[in-house]
Parts: structure tokens; C-alpha cells; sequence
């Protein structure tokens, strides 16, 4: 009778580790299939339309699945940096964001980079220069703020530094802060 249970617990364990093969090999072909490289032509209009508005030069698009939804992440290289932006289906944007992975592969893992005004947009530049008033720009930085690029000036107007963030597609001012340290320590 110990031999009949012995041999009925081998076939079941054989069983079992054949379904556990069978069940991980459906899931990795599932996962391959829910990511795949698309082309800019490939992927749908409304979304297209949302990834070229970004400016830049396109690198990648990928397709995915995320929580049951159809995503599209577009790599992007704009003024210089890698940029992950995601897109919804119907072509609403999810995020953009530096894409800090290639960016530190390539050993860029500053979060800000020191620019000349000729390196800026021209709304960052139209943005910076009216509101130095005719006072001298110290320094301008291209950053990341909460997965965001920034453009942050720091200019000299009437002997007072004062720090300017702006956004880099529109050139509006996000704020505008006069220093306060004493100079003199």
C-alpha cells in the first residue's frame, strides 16, 4: 500500500512541476507580447500627434500594457536630454519625465547642467532677458524639478541677485525669488 501512495505522490509531483513550467512560460510569452517596439507611423494618430507636439528627436516608442491599458512610451531627446514621456491610448499625456536610466548609463547624473542663454528656447531667452530688465545674468541652469526640466537663472538687477525658474516650453515665469543672503559672510 506504501509503494501504491509513493508512486501516486511521484506522478503528482511530475504533474505539478509540469503545470509550474507550462503556467511560467505563458506568462514570460504574455509579457513579451504586451511590449513591443513601434515606429512613429505605427502608432495611432491622436497619439502621434501627442509625442511630436514634445519637440525633440524621437529614439524609441514602445508599446505596453499597464493595469490592463494600452500605453505608449515615446523615448525622446530633447535640448540634449533623455526624456520618457507616456501616452494614453487616446493620446492624453501621462508624464514626462528626464529619463534618469540613460542619463546615468552615460554618466550624467547631475540634476542640473550650467547653459549659455544662446542655448536656452527662445521663450526661456525672451523670458529671462525681459525680466533682467538690463541687469546681468550670473548663470543659467537646465534642471529637473519633480520629474519636470526647468530653466533656472540666477541675474543681478539694481546689486540684488534674484533667482528666476522658468518652464521650458512656454517660457512663463514660474517664480521669482530675491536673495536674501548676505554677501558680505
Amino acid at each position: 500500500m506504501f509503494k501504491r501512495h509513493a508512486k501516486l505522490l511521484g506522478i503528482m509531483v511530475v504533474v505539478a512541476a509540469g503545470l509550474a513550467l507550462c503556467i511560467g512560460a505563458a506568462v514570460n510569452k504574455q509579457t513579451a507580447e504586451q511590449e513591443r517596439n513601434l515606429s512613429i507611423d505605427q502608432v495611432p494618430t491622436v497619439v502621434r500627434t501627442t509625442i511630436q507636439a514634445q519637440g525633440g528627436t524621437i529614439e524609441e516608442i514602445e508599446m505596453e500594457t499597464e493595469n490592463g491599458q494600452t500605453v505608449y512610451e515615446a523615448e525622446v531627446t530633447i535640448d540634449g536630454q533623455k526624456v520618457e514621456i507616456k501616452v494614453a491610448a487616446d493620446g492624453s499625456q501621462i508624464s514626462k519625465k528626464l529619463d534618469d536610466e540613460d542619463n546615468d548609463e552615460e554618466g550624467n547624473n547631475e540634476d542640473e547642467e550650467q547653459v549659455s542663454i544662446d542655448q536656452v528656447p527662445d521663450p526661456v531667452k525672451a523670458t529671462i532677458l525681459n525680466e533682467a530688465q538690463g541687469g546681468t545674468i550670473k548663470e543659467i541652469e537646465r534642471g529637473n524639478e519633480n520629474g519636470q526640466i526647468i530653466y533656472e537663472a540666477d541675474v543681478i538687477i539694481n546689486g540684488q541677485e534674484v533667482e528666476l525658474k522658468i518652464a521650458p516650453d512656454s517660457g512663463n515665469l514660474i517664480s521669482k525669488e530675491v536673495d536674501d543672503e548676505d554677501e558680505d559672510d
